[in-house]
């Protein structure tokens, strides 16, 4: 019974999981449009992304959702779905900033020197120049909503596309293969500087 002039309190239901991702995934995406805007002068505009195709690669499977055309270069968006064990060395993107929405999995990241355990619902934004290294935390896949600005970079991904075509991990000319990708884009990936590379 409520006393008189006492309102009922509204019944809080859990929010399922699923939706509470959605919400956050919606208020990221929400966040890229007026980038475009905010770094090129250009007005905003909607991108719409439906029935992307994924693309095999030597790391899983990718989908270019947005691709850096759509945006006169302000950034690219990728889903990477990486599978255990695959896992990156140290490196920098010198000129390019990246961010990481754990979809799903465990995402472990190695950054400044600590190793961050990042569960699905996470977000990192990671600042060029900054040493990293990332990689699943345990032996099923993460699937990552990756965001690279300015854009660009993601040509990267598309070779990588068309290495495992012809390629895969285990070959001995994958290395090799995979070095002269990496060479292509200097602006955008390289090895740590040799002061954050600890002694072996």
């Amino acid at each position: 019974m409520l006393d008189s002039g006492e309102l009922p309190r509204p019944r809080v239901l859990p929010m399922p999981f699923h939706v509470l991702r959605g919400a956050c995934l919606a208020g990221l995406l929400s966040t890229c449009v007026p980038v475009v805007a905010a770094e090129t002068g250009l007005p905003s505009r909607a991108i719409v992304a439906t029935e992307v195709a994924e693309q095999r690669y030597d790391a899983g499977s990718l989908r270019l959702l947005v691709p850096s055309a759509s945006t006169a270069g302000a950034y690219a968006l990728l889903e990477l779905h990486e599978q255990a064990p695959y896992r990156t060395p140290a490196h920098v993107h010198p000129e390019l900033d990246e961010s990481f929405y754990v979809l799903e999995g465990t995402l472990s990241l190695e950054m400044e020197g600590r190793t961050h355990v990042l569960p699905a619902g996470s977000y990192v934004h990671i600042p060029r120049g900054t040493v990293h290294a990332q990689g699943s935390a345990d032996e099923q896949p993460v699937r990552l909503l990756t965001r690279l600005s300015p854009g660009g970079f993601e040509r990267f991904f598309l070779d990588r596309v068309e290495l495992a075509r012809t390629v895969g991990r285990g070959d001995p000319a994958f290395q090799e293969r995979m070095m002269e990708l990496v060479r292509r884009y200097p602006q955008w990936l390289g090895p740590p500087p040799e002061a954050s590379v600890p002694a072996r």
